[in-house]
C-alpha cells in the first residue's frame, strides 16, 4: 500500500496540478513528522488514527494542509471502522490557556474578556450552537454565602474554575455596562443589546469571531495554534457522548 501515490491519483481527478502538489506535499510531510514512510505506514485505519492523534496533540505546523489527505484515508475505511480520536489533549490545553489568560492578563480590554468568555462558553455548552448568538440571559451569576459566586450557563453550573472565572469577569463587565455613566462611555447599542457577546453595534459578531478569539490563546514561541472552533466544540462534545 502506498497511500501517497493513491492520494495523488485520487486528487488528480478533482484538483488542478498546483493544488494537488500542495496537498501531496503536506501528506508526505505529515508522514515524515510521524516517523513513517509511504511503504511502511500500516493500514489506512492505522495511518488515519496516527495522523489524527498527532493533529490533536498539535504536532503538525499550522500551515500544513492535511485535511484532504485525512478525508481520503477516511474514505478508504468502512464506516464502522472509523474510530474517533481522543480529544483530551485539546480539552486540557484550551482550559489551561483560558485560565492562565484570565488570571494573568493586566489592563485587560473588554474585547479580550469577551473572547475568553466566548471560548469558555464553547467549552461548557458545546451543544448550544455558536456563542455569538447566545442571549444575555444564558449566563447567570449568583452570590453565595461567604462571598463566593456561582456561575451558571444555560441553567448548568460551571464547575471548572478557570472557565467559571472567565464567564464571571464577562458577566461583571456586562453588568457595568448597564450603569448610565458606563453606557455613555461605551456605545449604547452594546450596553443595551440582548446578546451575551454583541459587537459594538449591539449585533451578532461575524462568523470569524470565534476563530479570532481562539488565536488569542497562542503561546509565545509556538506560533499560531492549529485548533479551530469546530475542533474545540468536538472535543467537549466528546465528554457528553
Amino acid at each position: 500500500m502506498d497511500p501517497i501515490k493513491e492520494f495523488a491519483a485520487f486528487q488528480g481527478k478533482t484538483y488542478a496540478a498546483a493544488t494537488r502538489r500542495v496537498y501531496v506535499s503536506a501528506a508526505r510531510k505529515a508522514l515524515k513528522i510521524s516517523g513513517k514512510t509511504p511503504n511502511n505506514c500500516g493500514s489506512y485505519g492505522e495511518l488515519l488514527a496516527l495522523l489524527e492523534g498527532n493533529l490533536v496533540q498539535m504536532k503538525f505546523p499550522n500551515a500544513l494542509k492535511l485535511a484532504p489527505f485525512l478525508r481520503f484515508l477516511e474514505s478508504k475505511l468502512p464506516k464502522t471502522a472509523t474510530e474517533k480520536p481522543d480529544y483530551q489533549p485539546i480539552r486540557s490545553w484550551v482550559v489551561d490557556r483560558i485560565e492562565e489568560e484570565t488570571k494573568t492578563a493586566t489592563k485587560t480590554s473588554h474585547h479580550l474578556r469577551r473572547d475568553l468568555a466566548m471560548l469558555a462558553g464553547l467549552c461548557v455548552a458545546p451543544g448550544k450552537g455558536s456563542p455569538r448568538r447566545w442571549p444575555k440571559s444564558a449566563l447567570a451569576v449568583t452570590r453565595e454565602r461567604g462571598g463566593g459566586f456561582k456561575v451558571k450557563l444555560w441553567d448548568r453550573a460551571v464547575e471548572t474554575q478557570g472557565l467559571a472565572l472567565a464567564l464571571l469577569y464577562w458577566h461583571t463587565w456586562r453588568e457595568r455596562l448597564d450603569r448610565p455613566e458606563q453606557s455613555r462611555i461605551y456605545r449604547k447599542a452594546w450596553a443595551y443589546s440582548d446578546l451575551l457577546f454583541p459587537n459594538s453595534k449591539g449585533e451578532a459578531l461575524t462568523k470569524y469571531a470565534m476563530r479570532n478569539a481562539l488565536s488569542r490563546l497562542s503561546v509565545r514561541g509556538e506560533g499560531r495554534i492549529r485548533l479551530t472552533p469546530g475542533m474545540v466544540r468536538q472535543a467537549f462534545l466528546q465528554l457528553e457522548e
